[in-house]
């Protein structure tokens, strides 16, 4: 009798031990709440509530000045959007220099598109795959017609604008001066974001100042594995 109930002990020993290991595993798998997610990835991403759909045509212009979609860009994978241009001296270099070190550092980095949009299409087209590749082969340069640019980066809250002194030169010779045309070199104040669409192309953080390659791989590396 002693013997038989130290066995049935030891049984109900080993299966407590397994439930506990169970347990623990599915807590381990299990996807996180929206809010244990945003959590986590605070300060370097901020996930918006609910991902915002982005509505419109979204057709935006290759270096080949080509129409192309957007969702052929993204090819379903998450994307990252960058606003800025191709002579930019110092701030948008650096941004996609940090976006390449993050690249490399993400473990899931083969579902995501960095996607560099330049807000300056007159002095950028035809610039724009040289200039991504000095950074990574896998980036892709895009820009629009002023129309669809500025449609889009309203919709995604992103600023930008000629410097004022250049506003003030257009406006004193005119913007189809000849001479101006072949000399124009001027600054462009831009939103320094980087911008996350899911596979849907629905607006779904805002990476904001300041950037961390190692930081932002992992929060994207998390809500991507989290919201996929």
């Amino acid at each position: 009798m002693k013997s038989e109930r130290k066995y049935s002990l030891l049984q109900i020993t080993s299966l407590l031990i397994v439930m506990a290991l169970l347990v623990l595993t599915y807590f381990a798998t299990s996807k996180l709440s929206i809010q244990q997610l945003k959590n986590q990835v605070a300060p370097t991403l901020s996930l918006y509530p609910q991902a915002k759909p982005l509505t419109g045509e979204l057709n935006l212009l290759n270096d080949q000045n080509k129409t192309v979609q957007l969702s052929e860009i993204a090819n379903k994978k998450w994307s990252l959007l960058y606003f800025g241009y191709t002579s930019c001296p110092d701030v948008c270099p650096t941004d996609l220099a940090i976006l390449n070190q993050a690249v490399s550092n993400m473990k899931l980095a083969n579902r995501l598109q960095i996607i560099f949009i330049s807000v300056d299409p007159k002095r950028d087209l035809g610039k724009l795959d040289a200039f991504v590749a000095r950074f990574n082969q896998d980036f892709i340069g895009l820009s629009a017609t002023h129309k669809n640019l500025v449609s889009l980066t309203k919709q995604l809250g992103v600023y930008h604008e000629k410097s004022k002194a250049q506003q003030k030169m257009e406006k004193v010779h005119g913007t189809t001066n000849n001479h101006m045309d072949q000399h124009d070199s001027y600054l462009i104040n831009h939103t320094a974001s980087y911008i996350l669409l899911n596979p849907d192309l629905k607006l779904t953080g805002l990476l904001t100042n300041p950037h961390y390659s190692k930081q932002i791989a992992s929060a994207l590396d998390l809500t991507i594995s989290t919201l996929d």
